[in-house]
């Protein structure tokens, strides 16, 4: 099952690229919503190879949850590799400058059931499609809102 979302960002896709790479916010936001998500390593800098771990909160169970960057391709493309539980995931952000000033953040999740309970979470999600999407939708909103304020500020690096 897949799920795309786009938005269009006021800032330059290298800019827009290295803070969409800054994983830092995203681990403490779903810190914030009682997952324990931890960098593997203790890398500092987001590349392919790098790895996280622990568990998240999925229709009210604690599920184990691996995640892993297995694509890097700067300033245009990033790649996760997820399993949570029985599922497995993929999710993609693609960059596209639509100007100098403009950059457009694709993103898409497709996920893949591997066991009957994943099967079934799925087909609660298909049910809920318009509600996923409108999640990843406003995700991506805040976090492009949010890099347009630093880029006006001049935080330019």
């Amino acid at each position: 099952m897949k799920f795309k979302v786009a938005e269009d960002v006021d800032a330059p896709v290298g800019f827009v690229f290295e803070r969409m790479l800054d994983f830092s916010q995203f681990e403490a936001d779903i810190r914030g919503r009682g997952a324990d998500l931890r960098r593997v390593d203790n890398w500092t800098r987001a590349e392919k190879g790098v790895r996280w771990r622990g568990s998240v909160q999925v229709r009210g169970k604690m599920r184990r949850i691996e995640a892993e960057l297995d694509d890097v391709i700067r300033d245009e493309m990033v790649s996760i590799q997820i399993t949570v539980g029985g599922m497995e995931a993929r999710y993609q952000m693609t960059f596209i400058a639509l100007s100098p000033q403009v950059t457009r953040v694709a993103a898409e999740l497709d996920l893949k059931p591997r066991t009957l309970t994943a099967r079934l979470i799925i087909q609660t999600m298909k049910l809920a499609r318009g509600r996923v999407l409108q999640r990843m939708t406003g995700t991506l909103a805040r976090q492009g809102n949010q890099i347009e304020a630093d880029w006006r500020r001049g935080a330019q690096g």
